[in-house]
């Protein structure tokens, strides 16, 4: 073979075994390929975009850039956090409504610039606004506080909203109240409506426009009645805005009540000092189902709401009050809560209550009544006992004449018979212990104890103007002082044969003493030791008897 020849072949033999060799040796730098996925969780005003970034070999990008726009100039752009990604997934924000999006992905390696496909996704036009259903927050006999939400402005300004009032099965026109135009935006809202007619059916249809439409949600039925439903601490005067007559004499309130719910009730039951323009027909409260809670300011300029508790002067002056039911959850009636109530004649203790004091000036008052499920109160024919029936709590000030005390009566409670119009009272020999103050202020003329009581309690008669004999058993041990202030005591019978114990003011009488202008009669042969006691030896009519 020649040499020629044989070069020929390994020529040939290297080119074949080159060219069986040239899948394994090509190269491994080709640039990435990107390509843009179509738009997800399109809205109003956002979208999701994503990139696929295709890797070749080694080639990897340096930097990759999101652009897009609303023509295919694309002028809008987003640089990518981490351009080695194999996909990119990008919240675009603070896109237009109805708006067609131009997108796509640009990126660069070492040595080349590449851009992927253009997507288009169109966003979702803006719409007319969207409001739920209303919701009653608090009732009354001429006016409802509701509240509605807007849920979506629709992508444009609200420009109005608020509740269509309309009567139903009547021809009076339906009349729109407008929420203030300051505040109107997605979100909770409340609404006054005021100047309802009593006994009356009303459709309430919440409503809110934009520039694209309006919207109405569904109505909410109302029929007014003398039932007031407070859901929100100080909103009842808000339930009667826009009245300027209440002619409804019985109002049941449920419901919290703060200090400006109960100003706002005193004005409607003549207290003075009020500064509402509502003429009121009202003198019944049926506070069953309310709840008396702190908050609000104070409800006669000085004193405040406490939780479950009817405070002093709560009701105090409210001329036009003439029955009232407490609320199911107070626990205490304080002292003077209906002072000066002049017109009230019937008062209703509630489950509760567990304590309880009189009110002064009450001159018409004349039926306490207590829930049978109270276990702390009994009343018989008006007048407060505890439950048991062995104490005497309140004799209502309406209760005239001659009073008797139940047999089981052993105790009478602190100012119990306070200011009473009782002139006489017959103790059974069950009592053994008078409070201070029982009979201050009555119009007692004459009364006598059972032997058994041995203390005459302090300020016992204070004020009792018309006080004229006072007999004392032979228990008697003790007078308290001020017993006899204020009266216009005669004659004191004294059944002891020892000298009772004399506090230090006991005859005080205004500026003077009782001594001078009253006779004491003592049993017969104790007149020498009352004589000469210290303090009983400074009466100057002496008598035994």
């Amino acid at each position: 073979m020649s040499v020629s020849r044989l070069h020929i072949i390994i020529c040939i033999t290297i080119s074949a075994f080159l060219a069986g060799c040239s899948g394994s040796l090509g190269p491994d730098n080709l640039e990435p390929i990107l390509e843009m996925l179509p738009a997800q969780d399109i809205t109003r005003n956002e979208a999701v975009v994503s990139a696929c970034i295709h890797k070749r070999g080694t080639g990897s990008l340096t930097y990759a850039m999101l652009r897009y726009g609303e023509t295919d100039g694309i002028e809008l752009q987003m640089a990518l956090e981490d351009p080695t990604a194999d996909i990119a997934t990008v919240r675009l924000h603070d896109l237009r409504p109805g708006t067609t999006y131009f997108c796509c992905l640009e990126a660069g390696t070492a040595t080349a610039r590449l851009k992927s496909n253009t997507i288009t996704f169109t966003t979702q036009p803006n719409e007319a606004p969207t409001v739920s259903a209303p919701t009653a927050l608090s009732t009354g006999p001429l006016g409802i506080i509701v509240e509605f939400e807007i849920i979506s402005d629709g992508g444009e300004p609200i420009a109005e909203a608020g509740c269509e009032v309309t009567q139903i099965n009547t021809n009076t026109p339906s009349r729109r109240i407008y929420l203030p135009s300051d505040g109107l935006s997605a979100g909770q809202h409340r609404i006054i409506i005021g100047g309802l007619q009593p006994m009356t059916s009303y459709s309430i249809i919440p409503f809110a426009s934009n520039s694209i439409s309006e919207t109405k949600g569904q109505p909410l039925e109302y029929t007014t009645s003398n039932s007031i439903v407070i859901r929100e601490a100080g909103t009842l005067a808000a339930v009667f805005e826009g009245s300027s007559k209440i002619e409804i004499p019985l109002l049941s309130v449920s419901g919290p009540l703060n200090g400006d719910d109960f100003r706002f009730l005193r004005s409607l039951l003549g207290a003075p000092g009020s500064e509402s323009t509502i003429e009121s027909a009202v003198n019944m409260l049926d506070l069953t189902d309310a709840h008396i809670v702190e908050g609000g300011y104070s409800y006669d300029g000085s004193r405040f709401t406490e939780t479950d508790i009817v405070s002093t002067g709560l009701f105090a002056d409210c001329v036009a009050l003439r029955e009232i039911i407490l609320p199911a959850t107070a626990t205490v009636l304080a002292r003077n809560a209906f002072a000066r109530c002049c017109s009230l004649e019937k008062l209703t203790v509630s489950a509760s209550v567990a304590s309880i004091w009189p009110s002064e000036e009450c001159t018409s008052l004349s039926n306490i009544i207590v829930s049978a499920a109270n276990s702390n109160f009994s009343a018989i024919d008006g007048v407060l006992y505890n439950y048991d029936v062995t104490q005497i709590i309140w004799l209502p000030l309406g209760k005239t004449g001659q009073f008797s005390l139940p047999p089981t009566v052993t105790s009478i409670g602190e100012n119990a018979f306070y200011g009473t119009g009782i002139t006489s009272l017959e103790i059974p020999p069950s009592v053994t212990s008078i409070s201070r103050g029982a009979f201050a202020g009555s119009a007692l003329r004459e009364i006598s104890f059972p032997d058994n009581i041995a203390n005459i309690a302090e300020s016992l008669f204070q004020n009792c103007r018309d006080l004229s004999v006072v007999h004392l058993g032979t228990g008697t041990r003790y007078i308290g002082n001020y017993a006899f202030d204020g009266t216009s005591v005669k004659d004191i019978f004294v059944a002891a044969t020892t000298p009772p114990f004399v506090a230090d003011q006991a005859f005080v009488n205004g500026n003077s003493t009782i001594c001078g202008s009253c006779t004491l009669h003592v049993p017969a042969g104790c007149r020498q030791t009352y004589r000469l006691h210290k303090k009983w030896g400074l009466f100057e009519k002496i008598e035994e008897f």
